[in-house]
């Protein structure tokens, strides 16, 4: 199965602490960065920090501007110097968290995020990160706490309710990523990634055709979606539909014929009819995923057999 779970590290504008004398400056800038001209918004926060170079509010958006642009020394020196200023303002550690979960340095960005948390215990976005930080260390029962809090000061977050529905996954609580999913889909119902992560919930948890409904649907909303292709012929394939299975199999290699794990499956699929296309299949993927050549020389050992065909077919079933 790919492995599809993702960590978010959402950064929030901080807008307090403005000197007066550049309001006007700032507020223009905030205004140029939501109109996607962030160059042009660096250059006006520089020059309110060539004035003030102590503003608060300038240093930390000009650290999430650096961090788009991918300077991140840039940007730490100003997240630094702003927590300096104003220790005990929560966006601030909310941000700087964040940016070192970017960096993956989850100890500090783990220190700074409880110190967002101190500071204000409502605060949503905090709690979002901290839980993909206790993600990123293992600790996921910590993260879908973290996350639950959050959906509870938030009922419609969506960030919190899919990253939790994500982990809640990746800790095997199926029926909970399920129900995370389904309340995801329910705010954005044309989200293919969702239908696909629903399926793959719904797949594990053995309720094999509501995993083929998603993953249908997945496909309707988005057609080139190699991984909800390959999911949906899975399940074609569990469900006796050979070649519906090899159908989607052989789009997803119109698509990207680089993918080891389609020729695999279309190997597995072949077997018991057609040993030579099999085995072709599985030369494919041994070429493309030399890594695991040792399984694909299992396989085309087996097709000189029929018990050993049925051996790979029946596996494959199973899995």
């Amino acid at each position: 199965m790919k492995k599809y779970l993702i960590i978010f590290a959402a950064v929030l504008f901080v807008f307090s602490g403005c000197a007066q004398k550049n309001d006007s400056l700032f507020k223009k800038a905030v205004n140029l960065n939501r109109e996607g001209k962030v160059e042009a918004a660096l250059k006006v926060y520089n020059a309110i920090l060539r004035s003030d170079p102590n503003y608060i509010s300038a240093l930390a958006n000009r650290a999430i501007i650096y961090e788009k642009i991918g300077e991140p020394e840039m940007a730490l020196a100003d997240y630094k110097k702003a927590s300096e200023l104003a220790p005990n303002q929560p966006e601030i550690q909310n941000n700087l968290g964040a940016f070192y979960l970017s960096q993956n340095q989850l100890l500090l960005a783990l220190h700074h995020l409880n110190r967002a948390i101190e500071l204000n215990p409502n605060y949503y976005m905090a709690y979002v990160n901290r839980g993909s930080v206790y993600q990123a260390l293992g600790k996921l029962n910590k993260a879908s706490d973290d996350l639950a809090t959050a959906i509870k000061m938030s009922p419609d977050g969506m960030l919190a309710i899919v990253n939790k529905a994500i982990i809640d996954y990746d800790r095997f609580s199926y029926e909970d990523s399920i129900a995370g999913f389904t309340q995801a889909l329910y705010n954005d119902p044309n989200n293919a990634k969702n239908f696909y992560r629903r399926g793959m919930a719904f797949r594990m948890s053995g309720k094999y055709a509501n995993a083929l409904a998603d993953f249908a649907m997945a496909v309707s909303l988005q057609p080139e979606y190699v991984d909800a292709l390959y999911a949906r012929a899975e399940m074609l394939f569990k469900s006796g539909d050979y070649q519906a299975a090899l159908g989607d199999l052989e789009k997803l290699k119109s698509i990207n014929n680089r993918y080891a794990p389609s020729y695999e499956l279309s190997g597995d699929i072949y077997a018991i009819e057609d040993p030579n296309a099999a085995v072709a299949n599985y030369l494919v993927a041994r070429r493309l995923d030399p890594s695991n050549y040792r399984r694909y020389n299992a396989k085309i050992a087996l097709m000189r057999t029929d018990e050993g065909r049925q051996r790979v077919v029946q596996r494959t079933f199973n899995n």
